[in-house]
């Protein structure tokens, strides 16, 4: 029973997260499971901390956004961390899944992460959904609106990153086989539980409390809002290819998208418990660059790759671009020299670095971009063109922060317009926010570099626990087009 060995090792359970002990699955229908988590204050406590730990493995060093951050061409960097080099690497190379690969933390912690946080999600509601607990204070509803939404965003980034997951909720019945599930029912589940999540926030009236959510608070109306954006993020970004971009229901998106944000989701960082490793290590000088590919976008005059001589002096005014776009000025500081080892290819070369969030590296106390209303302004836009409201999808798109932050001038309602538009802001302006959002736009768009891998495997230390047969995927291993790019930007 290779599934429910699976299912031993992954859904972690309070205690042993707290106990250094194996790690095992409770039986929620076990009265000892039962009795110790029945006290609501040990509920409500377990239940203030899922956000945090969901944000802090989505923005981790040691996890996938700067990995995916070079794949896309977004960021560059040569050095060997986080395996930023190793993603980076042109040409694009098929991905070592083998436990022993020294950057094998990058799948295996934000995996384990998202089963531990769905574990807790789930345990939370086994009590109170299944169970009946209410809780003392009156916050039944905020208990159960912040756990569908954890259960609904780590389930939903087990789809968006790897190719196949296993599906549990408070709802599964632990006692027979649980096969894995493809990204795209993985997706489907996810979006339920942020259905659940919306539902009780139009229903009830609470605020989540600042110790769960630093920064602005968020009104019980408003958290539906960012459940609903979520929903729409995953549904959009969910694609592996143009195809499965195209049969995205852009309607169900629309209507999502339409009920989305109206405000920045940006918790505030005290560098103790909310922090953003991904922020600084993309932005530190000496550190991450912005790719080529970006500034190129921004100033066509430059080129989208560095010149194969090393040179600042062979590219036009020794790569210092020039833009129409304020964003140019006000987000992107030039650089004469770039700090990269030579030997390491001069395609990781960039005369950019990315300089919006240097506030947050003077203080490391500052509010940290991780789902911008800007983002949810796109959603909409391409939902709206994607369901033939086009003179809509111009009217989002210049009332948002591309002419507000960019100062670009008015898209006319013209499809192919919007449609380039909307790439170029997800590069632009949703730089270093969400974990990998310009990846996901890559992907879609079928414009990552060819070889580079679409989605990862179930990490191999997984693999053997569940003596499963070792596979992996990029480089040319796989299926093209599903598992590999076989288009890119640069082709």
């Amino acid at each position: 029973m290779k599934s429910l060995r699976y299912i031993l090792v992954l859904l972690i359970t309070v205690v042993s997260m707290t106990a250094c002990e194996d790690l095992v699955v409770e039986n929620l229908n076990d009265p000892d499971f039962n009795t110790a988590f029945s006290n609501p204050n040990d509920i409500k406590g377990v239940t203030g901390g899922l956000i945090n730990r969901w944000f802090i493995a989505e923005q981790e060093y040691d996890g996938p956004a700067l990995a995916l951050w070079v794949t896309a061409d977004a960021g560059t960097c040569s050095w060997g961390n986080a395996g930023m080099r190793v993603f980076g690497n042109e040409p694009r190379l098929e991905f070592d899944n083998k436990p022993s690969y020294a950057d094998a933390v990058i799948t295996e912690n934000f995996y384990n992460t998202m089963y531990s946080v769905l574990s807790q999600s789930n345990d939370v509601l086994a009590q109170t959904i299944n169970n009946g607990v209410t809780m003392d204070d009156g916050s039944t509803e905020l208990v159960n609106a912040v756990a569908y939404f954890t259960q609904g965003v780590s389930l939903g980034y087990l789809g968006l990153l790897y190719d196949k997951a296993f599906i549990v909720t408070h709802e599964t019945d632990l006692s027979v086989d649980i096969e894995p599930s493809a990204y795209k029912d993985v997706i489907a589940a996810a979006v339920a539980s942020l259905d659940k999540c919306i539902a009780i926030c139009n229903s009830a009236s609470f605020t989540v409390p600042s110790e769960w959510l630093p920064g602005e608070s968020w009104t019980s109306a408003e958290f539906g809002r960012l459940a609903s954006s979520f929903a729409a993020r995953l549904m959009v970004y969910g694609a592996r290819n143009k195809t499965d971009d195209n049969a995205t229901d852009w309607a169900k998106v629309y209507t999502y998208a339409k009920n989305g944000i109206r405000k920045d989701f940006a918790p505030l960082a005290d560098d103790v418990k909310w922090l953003s490793l991904y922020h600084t290590y993309a932005n530190y000088g000496g550190w991450g660059q912005v790719d080529m590919y970006v500034i190129n976008l921004m100033d066509p005059n430059l080129p989208a790759k560095f010149p194969s001589s090393g040179l600042f002096s062979d590219m036009p005014n020794n790569g210092k671009a020039t833009s129409a776009d304020a964003r140019l000025e006000s987000d992107f500081q030039y650089l004469s020299s770039c700090p990269f080892r030579a030997e390491r290819g001069y395609y990781h070369f960039s005369s950019y670095r990315y300089s919006r969030l240097d506030q947050y590296l003077k203080t490391w106390t500052e509010p940290m971009p991780t789902f911008y209303k800007a983002e949810n302004d796109y959603l909409l836009a391409e939902a709206a063109l994607r369901t033939n409201k086009v003179q809509e999808a111009a009217n989002v798109m210049n009332t948002s922060a591309r002419v507000t932050r960019g100062k670009l001038p008015a898209l006319p309602a013209d499809a192919a317009q919007i449609t380039q538009a909307i790439h170029y802001e997800r590069m632009v302006e949703l730089m270093v926010s969400g974990m990998g959002v310009q990846y996901f736009q890559m992907r879609k768009e079928n414009k990552l570099q060819a070889g580079a891998i679409l989605h990862f495997p179930i990490p191999g230390s997984q693999l053997d626990v569940m003596q499963m047969d070792y596979y992996t995927f990029g480089g040319s291993t796989g299926v093209a087009g599903q598992d590999y790019s076989n288009g890119g930007w640069n082709k």
